[in-house]
């Protein structure tokens, strides 16, 4: 199987973060190959610093990294320099998404730069708020930008290296950037796949959902003004 680095983004996590990560590492060691779990945290203000730094020290396949700026953008960042791997899959913190889609999601990179776990096409365990406004946003998107695909979501997504490499502008420092490289692979033609997967996601969330949505909105508007000035490159 193909080496490959997940990189975990963090804000606020202390009491879930070190048994994520075991959980993480115990699956990972299941399926026989090279991997690191590179964790980031993004203006977490707990003992998640704490936790991470520990956890490095007790286990040697763990890279833990601390950003002052909230962000998951900044932190998918963060997490991509310091990956040592060409295959990069995402994962939420709380494990939310079904860790199969780790095995799945490398062996589809072997002919795609990215791989979109997608929530509603699978079996998802989530309030009926969230799944309205996941459902809203696909349908605003499928709308204003053309697009087929579902999920929008950072977590459980899955990239090739060289692919967020060459389009690194386009990873924002909050959540558009997976509508970006989406878009991106899209009109480039470059090959992407999008897979159903299993989502428990019933836990309150970190952040604002509301202040979220505007953000993820604001975004696609900044994609649709770049596609008509035609400033993508």
């Amino acid at each position: 199987m193909t080496p490959f680095s997940i990189i975990v983004p963090v804000y606020n996590e202390e009491a879930i973060l070190r048994r994520s990560i075991q959980t993480l590492i115990q699956y990972a060691d299941s399926l026989d190959s090279r991997y690191e779990i590179i964790v980031v945290s993004n203006g977490s203000t707990d003992a998640s610093d704490v936790i991470g730094k520990a956890l490095v020290r007790q286990h040697a396949q763990v890279k833990y990294y601390s950003i002052p700026e909230k962000g998951v953008g900044r932190a998918f960042k963060k997490g991509i320099k310091a990956s040592r791997y060409d295959h990069i899959i995402f994962i939420d913190a709380d494990l939310s998404a079904d860790l199969t889609f780790i095995k799945l999601a490398n062996q589809h990179l072997a002919e795609n730069a990215l791989v979109l776990g997608t929530k509603i096409k699978g079996l998802q365990n989530r309030s009926l708020f969230r799944k309205f406004g996941s459902l809203v946003f696909y349908l605003s998107v499928r709308f204003i930008m053309g697009m087929k695909y579902v999920d929008y979501a950072p977590g459980a997504k899955a990239y090739h290296k060289n692919f967020l490499k060459k389009y690194f502008t386009y990873i924002d420092d909050y959540t558009s950037f997976v509508l970006n490289l989406t878009y991106i692979a899209t009109i480039k033609k470059i090959p992407l796949i999008e897979i159903p997967i299993a989502c428990d996601d019933r836990r309150e969330s970190r952040f604002n959902l509301w202040r979220e949505a505007v953000s993820k909105y604001r975004g696609l508007v900044t994609l649709k003004y770049k596609q008509i000035i035609d400033a993508i490159e």
